[in-house]
């Protein structure tokens, strides 16, 4: 999966110049973890991904939803504005007028817009998560030479749709201020990317998440332990510590993107591993 910041404006330069003819019948393909695929997205996958068969596109596109799915649990979001200006970037690198020709050129072939605006909006969560997380967490690095305040948070999610969340919620509840925060996100939290580290969301500066996160974040003092409610689920987080650090130029090159690549795989094949993905289209399952 192509997914680093760099990668993912090369695919920008080559992608959708010769797109199919054909008129989709569009129908429910897959089901990832509750998001419906339409047959169409599969063929966008397959633009996308420069893949010729059904199924690899639908595994590197179940794979991409489950990690933007990820990004957004702990936060991470993005804007209008970014998707429009990162299409508006694909517009005029294949010498387009801009937006609304390239959307007429996608129409035109029988494609839907608003799916292919999905598309850019995961790749663009899933880039910033490599480098909130995964990155800073490897390299310790954000900005060159500047001074940012950081809190380190802990976090444990409910989901609203997993069945037995009410009886979830209350038990916890009553065991917040009995029982420490980091076992009892092993023990309860339903994302897998931070529950195997007791909800280390790691360190973030004010601005890294969604407002409905960031805000309480910095609104409270260190220490604090606070429920955020969601329409998909519940947010207990635990602002552990706060400081100043002076950080430096991450490292590039080809050995920083591998170990990157690697650790992107270790945390899709946990994730992987509690998906729930139904084929609809049988013959898309590997």
């Amino acid at each position: 999966m192509r997914i680093l910041l760099s990668a993912f404006f090369l695919l920008l330069m080559t992608v959708f110049l010769a797109l199919s003819e054909e008129k989709l019948l569009d129908k429910v393909v897959l089901v990832v973890n509750g998001k419906p695929v339409l047959k169409s997205e599969i063929e966008l996958a397959k633009e996308w991904y420069g893949v010729k068969s059904d199924r690899e596109a639908a595994e590197k596109l179940i794979d991409q939803i489950i990690l933007a799915q990820a990004a957004e649990k702990v936060g991470i979001h993005a804007t209008p504005t970014e998707v429009d200006n990162a299409i508006l970037r694909l517009a005029r690198m294949n010498r387009l007028s801009g937006v609304e020709e390239f959307k007429k050129r996608l129409e035109e072939k029988g494609l839907v817009f608003s799916l292919f605006k999905d598309l850019i909006k995961r790749e663009i969560i899933i880039s910033k998560f490599v480098h909130i997380y995964l990155k800073r967490n490897l390299f310790e690095g954000i900005e060159e030479g500047k001074a940012v305040s950081l809190r380190k948070i802990r976090l444990i999610y409910l989901d609203k749709n997993k069945p037995g969340f009410g009886e979830k919620y209350e038990m916890l509840k009553k065991l917040l201020d009995k029982e420490p925060f980091d076992k009892l996100a092993k023990e309860y939290s339903d994302d897998p990317v931070t529950a195997g580290k007791g909800g280390l969301l790691g360190e973030v500066k004010k601005g890294d998440l969604v407002k409905t996160l960031d805000k309480p974040i910095w609104e409270h003092k260190v220490g604090d332990i606070f429920e955020i409610d969601t329409d998909k689920g519940v947010y207990f987080l635990k602002i552990e510590s706060e400081e100043k650090k002076i950080v430096h130029q991450e490292p590039t090159g080809e050995e920083v993107n591998k170990k990157l690549q690697k650790e992107v795989e270790l945390y899709l094949k946990k994730l992987k591993e509690n998906a729930v993905v139904e084929y609809i289209d049988k013959s898309l399952e590997g």
